[in-house]
């Protein structure tokens, strides 16, 4: 991987640091139906649009996160730093979300014998440390060559150009412009001994090579809270750098906050004056509670009056339950007790490794039936890909043909304020794809590798 990059450390321990192996790839692309990938695109700037409405009303986000943060730790504590912030009117009014809208093509036939079609699922947004916007965009330059070497032929119409680091460099440096202060600095915040690192430097340096005048700093949460500052006019400082921009690539888990000092440090980066990509409101609408919220019926009408836009969002949307304890909830629950092998059970996190499915599901259904614990879940029909024949290029793992199934992810960059939208973009597209038999995804936590897609005409 020395021509593209495509790289990752080994591991987060301290030792490791000066190792990388190559991120777990695909040999070759992965068939798409041009309509499924037209559609998903399509429908980015609507949802980006959508999920930034729904950051901004606060009567739906209280009503969502009522039962969550009963039981939900980690919600309750985001929950509390969001009502301290909400009403505050010298915090920086202008958001910016770089998100990641994932898909799964459901493969469907309407009766024995019929032609099979696919219909694109949501499966989860993304609004916080969207990742893989860097490695991808050099990977879809691998699977050109991959191709070619194959004596494959590959068009610009098969295979789409793809650099999302390009669109996600862009919105931070329209972010920065909207600070209006040229010496501020952006800053990367991420984790110790990041694995990652490759991917977040694609679009450090996508970001020097648009704009030569901006500074990017990395630092940790620790290193904040040693050297960060919020000072009286509510501009942030780290050493005597202002910040401008602070892109979260960390935070979207428990284990992120350690101390209470951490979370003093979120809380101050939350009442600053820089610009948040992403701020707490769009990062609580990342949580599956709201994706399950947005799915109910005329739900959607408060935000979208354009019937077909309407229809464009809700064609995606997979069956979610509400497990809130009540007679709705209860019926779910019976459900997919009965059905596990119909569903699966999402928590609030973000990063790859927490559903439960299948009897695992079941027990922890059967457990907590009385339990105030479920309202912390959601429950969502599975969604079922044709699985395709591929190799996964993964070190450690035998490098064989493997049945695989893939989930497509949509990039797109919003910056907005309670008023206004003042830009909103696709960025681009990700595919990861895992064996046929894994039920979880997500790269760095070691399921699926990257991948690219190669458009079938329709």
């Amino acid at each position: 991987m020395f021509i593209t990059g495509i790289s990752m450390r080994s591991s987060n321990l301290s030792e490791d640091q000066d190792k990388v192996v190559h991120a777990p790839f695909t040999l070759f692309p992965t068939t798409i139906p041009e309509s499924n990938l037209q559609q998903a695109t399509q429908s980015m700037v609507y949802f980006s649009r959508l999920m930034h409405h729904v950051a901004m009303d606060h009567q739906l986000l209280q009503q969502s996160f009522k039962h969550v943060i009963e039981t939900d730790e980690f919600s309750n504590k985001l929950w509390q730093i969001y009502l301290q912030i909400k009403d505050d009117n010298r915090v920086q009014p202008v958001s910016l979300g770089l998100f990641r809208n994932d898909f799964m093509l459901d493969e469907k036939k309407d009766s024995p014998g019929s032609e099979t079609t696919f219909q694109i699922k949501q499966i989860e947004f993304n609004s916080i440390a969207s990742s893989f916007g860097g490695l991808v965009s050099q990977q879809y330059f691998l699977h050109r060559y991959v191709m070619d070497f194959a004596g494959e032929k590959n068009t610009e119409k098969q295979m789409p150009y793809n650099r999302p680091v390009e669109g996600l460099a862009t919105g931070l440096i329209k972010a920065w412009e909207l600070y209006q202060n040229k010496k501020a600095v952006i800053l990367f915040l991420v984790s110790h001994n990041e694995r990652n690192v490759m991917d977040q430097r694609f679009l450090e340096y996508e970001i020097y090579k648009q704009n030569k005048n901006i500074k990017v700093i990395r630092k940790t949460f620790d290193d904040l809270v040693k050297d960060g500052k919020l000072a009286e006019d509510r501009k942030y400082f780290i050493g005597k750098e202002e910040v401008g921009v602070v892109y979260y690539r960390v935070g979207y888990a428990p284990t992120d906050y350690t101390t209470d000092k951490i979370w003093d440090v979120r809380l101050e980066l939350e009442k600053a004056w820089c610009i948040k990509c992403p701020p707490i409101q769009y990062q609580l609408v990342g949580a599956k509670k709201i994706q399950q919220v947005l799915a109910k019926p005329s739900i959607l009408d408060k935000y979208i009056s354009d019937v077909s836009i309407k229809q464009l969002i809700q064609s995606t949307f997979a069956g979610q339950y509400s497990l809130d304890k009540g007679e709705e909830g209860d019926k779910a629950l019976n459900m997919a007790v009965n059905n596990p092998d119909q569903f699966v059970l999402k928590p609030q996190r973000e990063g790859g490794g927490y559903n439960m499915y299948d009897e695992e599901m079941k027990r922890f259904l059967e457990v907590n039936r009385e339990s105030n614990e479920r309202a912390g879940y959601i429950l969502m029909e599975k969604v079922r890909p044709k699985p395709q024949v591929n190799y996964l290029v993964k070190a450690g793992i035998p490098f064989i043909k493997s049945l695989c199934i893939s989930e497509l992810g949509i990039y797109g960059c919003y910056i907005g304020n309670k008023n206004e939208e003042i830009y909103n973009e696709n960025c681009g597209h990700l595919l990861r794809t895992k064996t046929a038999d894994t039920n979880e995804g997500g790269v760095c936590a070691g399921f699926s590798g990257i991948d690219t897609p190669f458009v079938i005409p329709q």
